[in-house]
């Protein structure tokens, strides 16, 4: 993807960002810039010029009243996707996408999911301050979200246009084990694990990205309340704790990375901007 084709899905991006901030200022809601996009609100004030996506999170009961919400609110412009909306969709966590658009993963190719351009949704949950619970926890939940893409057809073993047989080999026994058990049967299993944790007091929430070995987690007192950071032409909700965020994230986060370093990550494969 070239820069100008990057700006333009940028700017879209930024558009269903501002369909979120309206929901959540409307109804109450607590949400937050994650990951890349609060590094991009410390650093450039706007996108990373080379991200090619765009992160909000939300702590798990906030999350829960967006999505209900969203459901009755979201503008007909855009689609709330979710393992409920989209039953081709395999992730454990939500995305907005805008309608007539494409933005096409190589992992998802094969998929019948929606694949409009969008912007990722990411609830928190508590992390255990056992380090055996959180193991144990954390490695369920990675099988459960193998067992979820496998089921809809993603094949994260294509991460270029050549398969990586390590990770192949890694899923295959995820492909056999996947035939034997509902997408439904999956997903309550999931939401009961997340749910047991959320019942402990812990110190530290992750986020339910899509398949993470490791654990981003961070501690809850970044969390107390929130502010605003100016994100390109938009003020949106940040944790107050937001430089600690950063630190714990991604070290010395104010440096950029070496240029060979600067490049979009999701294998974007055919894209299509509809009439934006």
């Amino acid at each position: 993807m070239d820069d100008a084709m990057l700006r333009n899905v940028q700017l879209i991006q930024l558009e269903i960002a501002k369909e979120v901030k309206r929901i959540c200022e409307q109804n109450n809601i607590s949400y937050f810039m994650d990951g890349g996009t609060l590094l991009g609100a410390a650093r450039h004030k706007g996108f990373i010029p080379w991200d090619d996506d765009l992160d909000f999170g939300f702590t798990r009961d906030n999350y829960e009243k967006f999505v209900a919400t969203a459901k009755k609110n979201l503008s007909s412009e855009f689609f709330l996707q979710t393992w409920d909306s989209d039953r081709e969709y395999g992730y454990a966590f939500a995305k907005i996408r805008k309608k007539g658009t494409i933005y096409q993963e190589r992992i998802a190719q094969d998929s019948n999911a929606n694949c409009g351009i969008f912007i990722d949704l990411f609830p928190y949950d508590n992390l255990p301050n056992d380090k055996n619970k959180r193991r144990k926890l954390i490695t369920k939940l990675t099988f459960l979200k193998m067992l979820l893409k496998t089921k809809v057809n993603y094949k994260p073993w294509m991460e270029n246009e050549t398969i990586n047989w390590k990770r192949w080999m890694i899923y295959l026994p995820v492909r056999f084990v996947s035939q034997f058990v509902s997408k439904d049967k999956i997903q309550k299993h999931y939401m009961k694990i997340v749910k047991v944790a959320n019942t402990e007091n812990s110190e530290l929430i992750y986020p339910q990205v899509a398949e993470k070995l490791g654990v981003w987690a961070m501690k809850k007192k970044y969390f107390s309340k929130y502010i605003s950071l100016k994100f390109e032409d938009t003020f949106f909700s940040a944790p107050v704790g937001y430089k600690e965020f950063l630190t714990d994230g991604y070290g010395d986060y104010m440096t950029p990375p070496p240029i060979e370093n600067r490049k979009n990550i999701h294998g974007i494969i055919k894209i299509d901007l509809g009439n934006k």
